[in-house]
This record gives C-alpha cells, structure tokens and sequence, in this order.
C-alpha cells in the first residue's frame, strides 16, 4: 500500500509557479531573479516535507551569493528563473546521474537509491558540476517533466461524479499529458469510506488518507472508452533514457512518490498510454473535429499556466467550436485542475446543447500532487 502524502504546497514548474507559490516573488524582489528562484525552491522544498533539497538549495544559494560554481552556471541563464524552473532542472541533470548509476560518490546520498545525504552532500553535488559543467548545461536546456501520477485521484473521483451527470461513458482527452502515466488512471485504485474507485488490484492505490472527508458520490463510476494526449515534448517510459528523465525531477528523499511513479510506470510498459507530440491547440482542434459520438472530457492539470496565450485562446476556441454540436447525449466538459493559491481546484464547463453558455462547478480542492482532496460538490 502506497500511503498518500500530507503535503499542502508543491514545487514550482510543473507543479506550482511564482502565481501559486504564495509570496514567492515579493519575498526576493530586491534579489537577483536566480538568486531568488533557489531561495523560492528552498521554501517549496520546506513545505512539501523534502529536507534533502530544502537544504541543498539553501546551500546553493549561498554559493550563488559567493559567486561560486553555481553562479557561474546559472547567472544570467534565464530572465524568468522561478517560471522556467532552473533550480529544478539543475536538481534533476545530477539526479538523473545518480539514477544512471554513473557516480557513486553521489549515490551515497541519494534515498532513491539506497544513499542518505551525508555532511558533505551539497559539496559533492557543487564538485559534480564543476567537473561536468557541459552535461549540466545540456540538461538544463531540457523541459522539466514530472507527470505526477497523485493527481489521477482527480481523474477517478470526476469519473464517479460523470454519472451524476448521467453519463455512463466518456472519451478522454488529457492536455500536456507528459508521458501519459495519468491517462492510466482506470488502472489505478482509490478507496475512501464505502467509496471504492477503479481496479482494486492495482499497485498504484489511493486509500483514505489522500481525502479530507469521503465524496458523496455514487458508488458506480462512468467508464472510459478512448483516451489519448498530448505534450509538446512527451516522454516514453518503455525507452531507459526516458523512464530515467521523468524519475529525475522526483524529489530523491519522497520515496512514496517515487515508488508510486515506478509502479505506474510499470503499468505503463504493459499498456502504454497514447500521447501525441503537438501543441495542445492544434491538436485539440484536430481531435475535437470528428463528430461527437458520447461525452467527452478534455482535461489538464497544472498546466494552463506555461501554455502561453495564443495557446489557451486556440484551446478556448477548439472548446468554443465543438460545443455548437453538443448535446444531452454527447456533452462536452472542460475539466481543469489548477493552480488556486496554495491548492489547486478543480473546475468544470459542460456543454449539452441546452444553452451556448457552459454550466459551470466547482467541484473540489486538492494539493498540487493530488493530497488532500477536498471535495465541495
């Protein structure tokens, strides 16, 4: 049994930006933009219960500050540290090292695999950098992905909700869906109160503590017919080089995540879930063209943000044109899961035909990695 985490803010990038991340910018405003981004993760870091990092960006921005090694690789890199998620790309190019099994003198001080950070851990880190400076700046290139899979218990409690919208079946799609480990949501488990969701022999299992208090919802949950997604830059998990990318922005000292992250991976590699790579505007343009046959809901999470607006306004228009053919029998919904401070909500338009005006919930509020789910329906 996987037990959920009891976190209340998560990190920034994928999972909170400086929007979400309460008192980010205004704290560092007087700083340097990258100082102030490794400071931001410190706190993150803090937050979410990761002392490993907590400290080691602590440590990095004293060096930073000294005009050390990590000045010299990241001063000036970015004009937008916080939103482009420096510090957390440099965290997983050395972590992806250690995954790799190429240094053993960091493993050492590594959780995630079998290491325990020692005195000298953010020495040693600062060393690796020095010596391998044009690796990390390759890395630091490369599009965080952490395709948090705590997030499907989303996925699961909407599924339920769906037939009190007397919708027995839906087809999926997911917007920035990473390596598509959340569109294997039916394969995964949750169970709080009498409320029992998906496959109960999944190792992947959300149980009671990932809730404030059991959804009133039926007990019998819509099923899903066809799934797909999409991601600028998707990832497979049955590639080594890839599995290892994604488990890299893991946090190396939050073992249930990780483990829950490989379970679903293992999943994946028997049944992998299909992502396109496009941008998300054309290609829900494209997927929304062909004639509505059953519900369908378009969802994303923690996403919106980093889409940029000609993105969102070519999503809101692909939306806007599939609702004209909506009907009672073929209902379109907008299911969204982002960012509101220091949780997220999540958020539904559906269209049926009845009005050109969605009809709008609000359904619940829930951690950025899918903990403490609080639902308000």
């Amino acid at each position: 049994m996987l037990p959920c985490e009891t976190a209340h803010i998560a990190t920034y990038s994928e999972d909170v930006s400086s929007n979400s991340l309460p008192g980010a910018q205004s704290l560092f405003e007087e700083e340097d933009p990258m100082l102030a981004a490794l400071h931001a993760q410190a706190v993150a870091c803090e937050s979410i219960g990761s002392a490993m990092y907590t400290r080691l960006f602590r440590d990095l921005a004293d060096d930073y500050e000294d005009n050390g090694r990590t000045y010299a690789i990241l001063a000036g890199r970015s004009a937008r540290p916080i939103h482009d998620a420096i510090p957390l790309r440099l965290a997983a190019a050395v972590h992806r090292i250690v995954l790799s099994g190429r240094d053993e003198r960091l493993a050492r001080h590594y959780p995630s695999v079998g290491g325990k950070p020692g005195n000298d851990f953010t020495a040693d880190f600062i060393a690796y950098m020095r010596d391998h400076i044009d690796e990390i700046d390759l890395a630091l290139t490369q599009q965080v992905q952490t395709n948090e899979v705590g997030r499907s218990i989303v996925h699961l409690t909407m599924s339920h909700w769906l037939t009190t919208q007397e919708i027995p079946t839906f087809d999926f799609l997911e917007i920035g869906a990473s390596a598509g480990l959340n569109l294997n949501f039916d394969k995964y488990y949750a169970c709080s109160g009498q409320l029992r969701m998906g496959d109960s022999q999944s190792a992947v299992r959300f149980m009671g503590d990932c809730f404030t208090h059991t959804p009133d919802l039926p007990r019998i949950g819509a099923q899903v017919h066809r799934k797909r997604g999409v991601d600028i830059s998707p990832l497979d998990v049955t590639q080594p080089e890839d599995e290892t990318r994604l488990l890299s922005f893991f946090w190396p000292d939050q073992k249930g995540r990780l483990e829950r992250t490989r379970a679903a991976i293992d999943i994946a590699k028997v049944g992998p879930p299909l992502v396109d790579s496009a941008s998300a505007d054309t290609w829900l343009q494209q997927q929304l063209s062909r004639p509505l046959e059953r519900a369908t809901v378009v969802f994303h999470s923690i996403v919106w943000q980093y889409l940029g607006a000609g993105t969102q306004n070519g999503v809101r228009e692909a939306l806007a044109t599939a609702a004209q053919r909506a009907t009672t029998q073929t209902p379109l919904l907008w299911v969204r899961m982002e960012p509101a401070g220091p949780v997220a909500d999540v958020q539904v338009d559906v269209w049926d035909g009845s009005s050109l005006e969605p009809i709008h919930y609000r359904l619940a509020e829930v951690g950025y990695h899918g903990q403490n789910m609080n639902w308000l329906a």
